[in-house]
């Protein structure tokens, strides 16, 4: 069964290349695309169309964006969100720490420089509809700023280390992140050895993938979640 996606988009040559390339993807269901980003204009286009996920994509990430996903997400608990910005605000990303900690389902934060290909966006539509959350490397390293100063080691990790352990996180595979990486599988696998040689100076576990997870988990104020989920 396909995945019905309704876009939101502040920028028109973004909802034109949504527009053009999204719907030729097989697994998704473009239902609807708009260039209105009003809390309440949002509401009644869901409410008509019921998507499985939303893509909402604006300018700036802050603290009246988050108060937006929790009104979104108050009437529409079943919704996968991902959320696609230019820029945020430190606010905007203590504010998304605290929103983390309160969603169930899944959801992405991502800025959209970091979408450079169709399949990449599809991949983390389909995340969100397993129920995972993606987060963006430049966004965890600012979660990870304003976290406990016992989970700033993380910011010891690149941001490629940071990308390959959110989805270490979300259950994928060394292959499997590769592929939605672009990259060659042994290159994943350089890049989990060094998060091991970095973080185990800290964790000194047998299990270091695990203890690397919850480390992350932690940092990111997703820890909760998963307690809540029994994983």
């Amino acid at each position: 069964m396909k995945i019905k996606l309704y876009i939101v988009e502040e920028q028109e040559f973004l909802r034109d290349a949504y527009n053009a390339v999204l719907p030729l993807e097989p697994t998704l269901d473009v239902v609807g695309i708009s260039g209105n980003t009003n809390t309440d204009g949002v509401m009644s286009v869901l409410s008509a169309f019921q998507p499985d996920v939303m893509i909402l994509g604006t300018k700036m990430l802050q603290s009246s964006t988050i108060i937006q996903l929790e009104t979104i997400q108050e009437h529409f608990p079943d919704l996968g969100i991902v959320l696609l910005s230019t820029l945020f605000d430190i606010k905007g990303i203590k504010q998304l720490k605290e929103y983390t900690n309160n969603i169930s389902k899944g959801s992405a934060f991502l800025l959209k420089r970091s979408i450079d290909k169709t399949s990449q966006l599809t991949q983390i539509v389909h995340a969100v509809v397993e129920g995972q959350i993606v987060l963006d490397p430049v966004i965890m390293e600012n979660l990870i700023c304003v976290g406990e100063s016992k989970t700033t080691f993380l910011q010891e990790l690149t941001h490629r280390e940071l990308e390959v352990l959110n989805w270490m996180a979300n259950g994928y595979r060394n292959n499997t992140i590769a592929d939605v990486l672009g990259v060659d599988p042994k290159t994943i696998d350089r890049h989990i050895n060094s998060i091991y040689s970095k973080l185990d100076m800290q964790s000194n576990s047998k299990h270091p993938r695990v203890s690397s997870i919850m480390l992350y988990l932690k940092a990111t104020g997703q820890l909760l979640n998963y307690d809540l989920l029994g994983m």
